[in-house]
């Protein structure tokens, strides 16, 4: 499994080198003064106002602020460290599509954290993620596959998931070239296979579709 996506939502700001950030366009973040002032205060590394600030926001509905909410929960930033706070928002942002909320979620159930483990929890907010493009959670998913875990066991499908990852994303953040590597029990037929599935994923509008239909053969 891959840890968790460290990501401020943030409006034209950069912070840590060690941070991604996602860009809101202009009209988005006025529409939400909190927000912004989160940003403001994050920035002014006043992390207590920060919460408060996007807290509100996300009490709004707003679903960026929901994300931070969670991850300031789960790292303890700004706010006393409850990773079961951070299950709550991270649902909270899921379910309006945030894919970084969906991804860290997943990571959450398959890891027990704040929550007991859910394998088929993991699987469902990986996929989510996954068809929107996040390279960590297509290979996560991948990696359920190869143990079976909350799905049935089927290392050509985790392979060819963990082979579109690491094409996706080839940064030291994705483990999918290693765990490609570590994988055993793999024939050359197997690893053939998932060669030919990996390219039919990739070429998809929507690789859930060809995923699913090789699943059921």
């Amino acid at each position: 499994m891959e840890s968790y996506r460290f990501k401020i939502l943030a409006f034209n700001a950069c912070i840590m080198a060690t941070m991604a950030f996602a860009v809101e366009t202009f009209a988005q973040v006025k529409e939400n003064a909190n927000f912004q002032a989160g940003i403001a205060a994050y920035q002014a590394n006043n992390l207590p106002l920060a919460y408060k600030e996007f807290l509100t926001a996300a009490s709004s509905g707003h679903a960026d602020s929901q994300f931070n909410v969670a991850l300031m929960y789960e790292q303890g930033i700004g706010v006393a460290k409850d990773e079961k706070e951070a299950v709550i928002w991270y649902g909270k942002s899921a379910a309006q599509d945030n894919s970084a909320a969906q991804y860290n979620l997943g990571v959450l159930y398959e890891n027990g954290r704040g929550t007991a483990v859910d394998f088929a929890k993991a699987n469902k907010w990986y996929r989510k993620a996954a068809v929107q493009g996040d390279p960590l959670a297509i290979g996560n998913l991948g990696m359920l596959y190869i143990r079976g875990q909350g799905v049935k066991e089927n290392k050509v499908a985790g392979l060819a998931l963990l082979l579109v990852s690491a094409t996706m994303d080839p940064s030291p953040q994705n483990h999918a070239k290693q765990n490609i590597s570590t994988t055993r029990g793999l024939s050359s037929e197997m690893i053939a296979e998932a060669q030919v599935l990996a390219q039919e994923l990739s070429s998809a509008n929507n690789f859930l579709n060809p995923l699913d239909n090789y699943l059921k053969e």
